[in-house]
């Protein structure tokens, strides 16, 4: 899907009064540093490199790619090279590419590389791109190897660059230790200007929250800070960073991590009368459970006798389930909402049955693999088929078992 996602707008205006100190004499405190907030145009065709460089920076300082930055911040980088956000120009996306030509996919590179310096200029240079995806190593280097050839700045996805750099300059969250917001002096890089507003849930608005005007039966297509804003995560002051940056950790995991995603519900099983249940509460989720169109959750059951034959079998889908059809249309909406708590009921069991077998399973690329199953049968080519075939072997391998329990009846 090629949409063209709007960043909101993005403010931050905290002005701090000073207090006196009622004494002998009133004395007012020095006014403390305004947060400069980030610029209105931070999302908007972002531009790394704009301007000269300053002259009398090393080659490391003018660098954008990540293993430049990960010789100081090498924490940041150990984390955030094992995250999607370091995937994010991946096979299944690239592989669809040669089929829309490097316009379109520009389109796509907005959230998965989003720099104005990691955007196609010609088809030529898209399919050279591909070329080198196909042979490029693995992941990336623990030392911070610096090879353009195998491993362009675009090839990184959503790198450090991508939220961090400005027109050379450095933005950041504040100073953890003093809190300082405003210019911080530095040797490197000129030091950097901190604000508030990394660490607030709009930050992430530009790629995790489509504008209304893509909505499929009223709700864009991923919409998740619109549900976190809907939710008590919000008016708890709990933002998008809380969980997935926790401790500003770059990992930013989510539903392919079977511990995030058990960290956020809780999974009872219980027996009642002739029935067995097993309830799903989201307890630490701030928004729909999953979010996005992309991840089915399975909840099975099955009714097995004294020599584990299965007699009967349940089965339940958590997912926003869309297609296309002339236009996109939404066939329903299973999810969990932040705090919704739903039972799943097996009942009426067949004679012999002697225990029941309850199983959550996450597929967490469900979508995209019909996607792709759809781009193999129009008989692809080259390069794009090998890309394509490379997803689905990872889209395979990102599923995995939630919950399995059995119980005797």
């Amino acid at each position: 899907m090629n949409k063209n996602y709007s960043k909101w707008n993005v403010f931050a205006a905290v002005v701090v009064l000073a207090s006196g100190a009622l004494l002998a004499c009133s004395q007012v405190e020095a006014p403390k540093t305004v947060d400069p907030g980030l610029a209105d145009s931070h999302w908007e065709a972002p531009v790394a490199t704009h301007g000269d460089a300053p002259h009398d920076w090393s080659a490391l300082e003018k660098s954008l790619k990540p293993e430049a930055c990960g010789q100081c911040h090498a924490e940041q980088f150990g984390d955030w090279k094992k995250s999607l956000h370091a995937a994010a120009y991946s096979p299944g996306l690239i592989g669809q590419f040669p089929g829309m030509g490097h316009v379109e996919g520009n389109d796509c590179l907005k959230c998965h590389a989003p720099l104005a310096e990691q955007k196609y200029v010609s088809n030529r240079d898209m399919l050279n791109s591909l070329q080198t995806k196909l042979k490029q190593p693995t992941g990336f280097p623990e030392n911070g190897e610096l090879d353009d050839r195998q491993r362009p700045l675009r090839h990184a996805g959503v790198t450090c660059a991508a939220c961090h750099v400005r027109g050379w300059q450095r933005f950041g969250p504040p100073q953890r230790d003093t809190g300082k917001v405003g210019h911080v002096a530095g040797t490197a890089h000129g030091g950097f200007t901190a604000t508030k507003d990394f660490e607030r849930s709009n930050f992430c608005a530009s790629c995790h929250q489509f504008p209304q005007e893509y909505a499929i039966n009223g709700k864009p297509l991923e919409n998740t800070v619109k549900e976190w804003q809907a939710s008590r995560f919000a008016r708890e002051d709990v933002q998008c960073q809380s969980c997935h940056m926790p401790d500003r950790k770059h990992l930013f995991r989510g539903i392919h991590d079977p511990e995030m995603t058990r960290k956020g519900l809780a999974i009872e099983f219980a027996k009642r009368g002739v029935q067995a249940v097993l309830t799903i509460t989201s307890t630490w989720i701030g928004h729909a459970f999953p979010t996005y169109v992309t991840p089915k959750v399975l909840v099975r059951a099955e009714a097995l006798n004294d020599d584990d034959t299965v007699l009967r079998k349940w089965q339940w889908e958590i997912i926003r389930e869309v297609y296309y059809d002339e236009q996109w249309r939404e066939k329903r909406d299973t999810r969990l909402l932040p705090g919704e708590r739903r039972e799943f009921v097996a009942q009426d069991f067949p004679e012999g049955s002697l225990r029941v077998r309850f199983v959550v399973e996450v597929i967490p690329d469900h979508f995209y693999k019909g996607v792709y199953a759809g781009l193999l049968s129009n008989a692809l080519e080259g390069d794009a088929e090998e890309l394509i075939r490379q997803a689905v072997k990872q889209a395979d391998a990102n599923d995995y078992t939630l919950y399995d329990e059995v119980v005797l009846l």
